[in-house]
Order: structure tokens, then C-alpha cells, then sequence
């Protein structure tokens, strides 16, 4: 009886720490996930560096849990993310039907406001975070305020990698790299 007890004990025992703390997600307040203005099936036109017009459409729209392994981010793009690894975060892609290659763009959020940006696999996980300081821009004819500015040079050749201008009221408003520029039409 007391080697059936013992038995019993310890197999409880071994259930009890195999079973997985349930993973939390921090949630995504709805102040973040506006900082992303695209809504599914918008349109939106760019200028590229060719002085083509583009049209992207709004393809994806979706807020979903999220964790640090959720694409593969380079290290210096998780950094945000590694003092709450499990949260939600809202993605949104626009796809270009205009071009030859359907370029793409993918804008995701997560809480604390850090915006993370890909083009076209060009410019892949550019992030910033949106608590920052931003500025005022004029783009072609028109001056927007409240404009979030990421840039990246080499900092051996001072050679620009990419730079981005992002509006939370308006959204991208363009993007250039070495290569390759999009610039909104208004």
C-alpha cells in the first residue's frame, strides 16, 4: 500500500511540473493599433523613383498574438520586444498590382508604440518607436507635421541606407533607399 501511495505521489508530482505555464499576451491598446491609419481595401498612390505611379491596395489588416520569434528579427529589432516577448500587435499589408515585381509593403504595432516597417523585403524590419520626437516635413508641396523620421547611413562611408518619413494621421509618406524611392501622392 505505501509503495502504491508513493507511486501515486509521484506521478502527480510529474504532471504537475510538465504542465506549461499558460503564456499572457500583453494587449494591444487601441491608441497603438491607430497608429497604423490603413484600413483593409484603401487605396493608396506612390510616386517611385522612376516618376511611375503606383497603386497599392490595403490587402491585410489583422491584430493577432505576437511573440519575439513571430518573424526573424534581426537582433537590433527586438530589442523592443524583449522585455514583453507574448503580446498582440496589428499588421497591415499593402500590396502594388501596378508594378512588374507586386511589391509589398508590411506595417506592424506593438504595444509601447514601436512600429515595425518592411518594403519589398528592400528595407526588412525597420522599426522605430512612435513615442519619439517628430518633426515637420515638407514632401513635394505639401507640410505635414507630427512626421516620424528614420534614417540609416554606413557609418564607415556615410552612404545612406534607407530613410523613411511615417505619419500617424496619414501614414507612410515616403521611403527611399539606395536604389529605390516611393513617395505618397496626396
Amino acid at each position: 500500500m505505501k509503495k502504491h501511495l508513493i507511486f501515486c505521489l509521484a506521478l502527480v508530482a510529474l504532471m504537475t511540473s510538465c504542465l506549461k505555464e499558460p503564456t499572457i499576451y500583453l494587449r494591444l491598446p487601441d491608441e497603438d493599433a491607430a497608429a497604423i491609419p490603413y484600413q483593409k481595401g484603401q487605396m493608396l498612390h506612390f510616386v517611385n523613383q522612376d516618376g511611375d505611379t503606383l497603386l497599392y491596395i490595403v490587402t491585410y489588416d489583422e491584430t493577432k498574438p505576437f511573440s519575439e520569434d513571430y518573424w526573424d528579427y534581426a537582433d537590433d529589432a527586438k530589442t523592443s520586444i524583449i522585455q514583453q516577448p507574448y503580446c498582440y500587435a496589428r499588421s497591415v499589408q499593402l500590396h502594388c498590382y501596378t508594378d512588374s515585381i507586386g511589391s509589398q509593403m508590411l506595417f506592424t504595432v506593438i504595444p509601447g508604440k514601436y512600429l515595425y516597417y518592411s518594403w519589398n523585403r528592400e528595407m526588412w524590419l525597420t522599426h522605430i518607436d512612435l513615442n519619439e520626437p517628430t518633426e515637420t516635413i515638407t514632401i513635394g508641396d505639401v507640410t505635414y507635421d507630427d512626421v516620424h523620421v528614420s534614417q540609416d547611413y554606413n557609418t564607415q562611408t556615410g552612404e545612406l541606407y534607407h530613410s523613411w518619413y511615417y505619419s500617424e494621421e496619414v501614414g507612410l509618406l515616403a521611403v527611399k533607399n539606395k536604389h529605390h524611392s516611393l513617395t505618397l501622392v496626396p
